[in-house]
């Protein structure tokens, strides 16, 4: 029997139907069984990988354009033409800078990641240039864009590609460099006496569907929308409502695309909303949100949050969520309330640094004080290793660990939006405090 990588390298070299398009490879130390391609966030195919770490198969009615690898937990991105038949090889432990294309397509991916990987080496150095005056500083962007554009001129002449192609790679090489543009205005914007600086702005359309699920182009999109709203980011006026609707008004001018608009509608919303604290502000953020937003899926999660977030106030009940118990019953968080008041903290077993610190944190709390429970609420899905971790911590009376029986229904009810948070209630289970570790220690004065 030909092995795998055999019958792709053979159909790279003879496949004479210039519509099909193949994908293959081999993955060392594998995390799944299974690759996925997406485009758009689309799943197109999912495909199996054997005991070999090798894969193969068939994309059918592909179009042009560019697509998501994923092996979880990493993703990278993929440039696809028809007729393209593409083989990869990568090794886990090292994503990024192990993968490697070869076959029919193979250049531009090789082009692109290494687009990707040089972005990471000149961030720093960027960066260090941040203290030059604006002058300076364009004429270091200037000569940065000028051997990238060389650079690519002779790529294309020694590599066929399509016009797709090359308006992937174009704004791959661009778009960090013009980020870091838009870093630079808005945090030295009262010293910039050059228009110049504002020149790379032409460069860069914002309403090209081509780049509608492209991370660096929305994150450009993103910063665009921060220095158009005229506030500094290292004032406190970078939070405000102000600031926050300015933004809005600038994708309501300047976007049109629904799914581009949608996107950076989406993240202002949920960027504002997790960090305002006064419901005032956030109803009058709401109703201009609405205003502007006609995406019905996108203003249902608005809504969802908003109103969760007005649940979850001081002196109001905390939210009804189901949690498994170390014997594995399923409690409903009402049934907790008749003894103390409760502490609620967060925790994974993916993120090790969080939870040593979080249960040596818990401990000298308890030592000092007896007067709560404190409820650990694990969000992971794995019963069997959650049960090995906690039955590996010490047992202490007023300890009590959980494991969240849905977690996206609890992260939205409890606003879960990171793993330091901590919502402490009284024994009748009405909020009293919501607050991060860090300040539940200080609350405690353990020292």
């Amino acid at each position: 029997m030909k092995k795998i990588l055999l019958i792709i390298l053979l159909l790279t070299i003879s496949c004479s139907d210039k519509e099909i398009t193949y994908i293959g490879g081999k993955i060392l130390k594998k995390t799944s069984d299974e690759i996925s391609i997406l485009k758009d966030e689309k799943l197109i195919k999912k495909i199996a990988i054997n005991e070999n770490g090798e894969f193969f198969s068939k994309l059918d009615s592909i179009n042009d354009g560019l697509y998501n690898f994923i092996h979880p937990p990493e993703f990278q991105y993929l440039i696809f033409e028809k007729g393209d038949s593409i083989v990869l090889r990568l090794d886990v432990l090292d994503f990024d800078e192990s993968l490697v294309f070869t076959g029919k397509g193979s250049s531009k991916n090789n082009y692109l990641i290494d687009v990707f990987l040089k972005h990471e080496e000149e961030n720093d150095f960027i960066k260090s240039k941040f203290k030059s005056n604006d002058m300076n500083f364009i004429k270091t962007i200037d000569s940065l864009i000028n051997i990238k554009i060389i650079e690519f001129s002779k790529f294309k002449k020694f590599n066929k590609t399509n016009q797709s192609t090359e308006l992937i790679l174009e704004y791959a090489i661009k778009l960090p460099i013009y980020s870091n543009v838009e870093y630079f205005i808005s945090n030295f914007s009262s010293s910039i006496k050059s228009s110049d600086i504002y020149k790379y702005r032409e460069d860069v359309d914002l309403n090209l569907e081509t780049f509608s699920h492209f991370k660096p182009y929305l994150d450009y999109i993103i910063s665009r929308t921060i220095n158009h709203s005229n506030q500094n980011v290292n004032t406190d006026s970078h939070n405000s409502l102000n600031y926050n609707l300015k933004r809005l008004e600038f994708v309501n001018r300047n976007i049109t695309h629904p799914i581009i608009k949608t996107k950076i509608y989406r993240y202002i919303g949920f960027e504002y909303l997790l960090k305002e604290s006064e419901l005032m502000n956030i109803n009058t953020f709401l109703n201009k949100f609405l205003e502007y937003s006609n995406n019905t899926s996108t203003n249902k999660e608005i809504n969802e949050l908003y109103n969760n977030i007005f649940s979850l106030q001081v002196n109001n009940n905390i939210p009804q969520v189901n949690l498994v118990n170390e014997k594995s019953v399923v409690k409903d968080i009402a049934d907790f309330y008749n003894d103390k008041p409760i502490v609620y903290v967060f925790w994974s077993y993916d993120q090790n640094s969080h939870q040593i610190t979080l249960f040596n944190r818990i401990n000298k709390i308890l030592n000092s004080n007896s007067n709560y429970n404190i409820h650990t609420i694990n969000i992971n899905d794995d019963n069997f290793k959650w049960k090995k971790i906690i039955n590996l911590l010490k047992k202490r009376k007023n300890l009590h660990h959980f494991r969240s029986v849905d977690f996206d229904d609890m992260s939205k009810k409890m606003i879960l939006n990171n793993l330091n948070k901590v919502i402490i209630t009284n024994k009748n289970g009405k909020i009293k405090k919501i607050l991060n570790v860090t300040e539940l220690e200080k609350l405690f004065n353990t020292n």
